[in-house]
């Protein structure tokens, strides 16, 4: 699934399960994001911010509306929470809206220190999260964030080159 509050994922996994049980099967759940970690959630929430001070409006919903699933209903939850959210983007705790304002899909990111994004992870993970799809902007380097600040307190699978 895409990004959405804590509340209405266990909401999701509850139902899913749900149905799926009385038809005697069983789901596993993933989650995609995007993910901004540095040393300090200030230094994050900044990084967040500059990716897209240079963005206008206008540009953003031309973005949006070229892509194929501008009409899914993925992204209109995508746009409902980012209508919702704080002035700053701020969905809840380390969980920012912004991201959609560029892009159609998965319009949110995990931001914070390693600490605020492992929580949040874990707490994904407590809801019965199995596997996630982890992105950043840029790639490259927020990836090397991630593996520097996060990985190494996260139990995963091996990791082949």
């Amino acid at each position: 699934m895409w990004p959405d509050t804590i509340e209405n994922v266990k909401t999701i996994i509850g139902d899913l399960t749900a149905r799926a049980s009385r038809r005697g099967r069983k789901l596993r759940f993933g989650y995609r994001v995007h993910v901004v970690v540095r040393e300090t959630e200030a230094a994050a929430r900044a990084a967040a911010d500059r990716l897209l001070s240079r963005l206008d409006a206008g540009t953003g919903d031309q973005i949006r509306q070229r892509s194929l699933d501008h009409q899914s209903t993925g992204v209109r939850r995508q746009a409902e929470l980012r209508e919702s959210s704080s002035g700053d983007g701020y969905i809840e705790d380390n969980l920012w809206t912004g991201i959609g304002r560029a892009r159609s899909g998965c319009g949110a990111a995990i931001v914070g220190d390693p600490d605020q994004v492992l929580r949040k992870l874990n707490a994904y993970r407590e809801l019965g999260i199995e596997a996630f799809i982890l992105s950043g902007y840029p790639h490259i380097d927020e990836c090397d964030l991630f593996a520097r600040y996060v990985l190494p307190h996260l139990n995963h699978g091996p990791l082949k080159l």
